[in-house]
């Protein structure tokens, strides 16, 4: 089965190109989704994932304040949510995501 690049090819990823990639068991690269920008499908600067108990792919994105999420099975877009400040559902500075044993981000 499909499952997330190990931190350090997720790294080199996003240096290259701000995209997101997943590799199969065994190291064979699938697929990138995304690229530079703001947009839904877009990444500035993403900097932590994790998959979600619906099999999404949850991207902090750093550079534009935000959370994307994307379907792991194609990398489609799902929704985006959260902007920029300190207000409720604002980020500043987002380094990592997570999501707990009841789903919740």
């Amino acid at each position: 089965s499909d499952r997330l690049c190990p931190k350090t090819m997720w790294r080199s990823l996003f240096r290259e190109g701000r995209r997101c990639g997943v590799v199969r068991d065994g190291a064979a690269f699938v697929r990138t989704f995304g690229s530079k920008g703001s947009g839904d499908r877009n990444f500035n600067y993403p900097t932590g994932v994790c998959v979600d108990g619906d099999n999404h792919i949850v991207v902090a994105d750093r550079g534009n304040c935000r959370l994307v999420v994307v379907a792991r099975t194609d990398g489609s877009f799902v929704r985006t949510f959260g902007s920029a400040g300190a207000a409720h559902g604002q980020f500043k500075s987002l380094y990592g995501v997570c999501v707990n044993a009841v789903g919740l981000i």
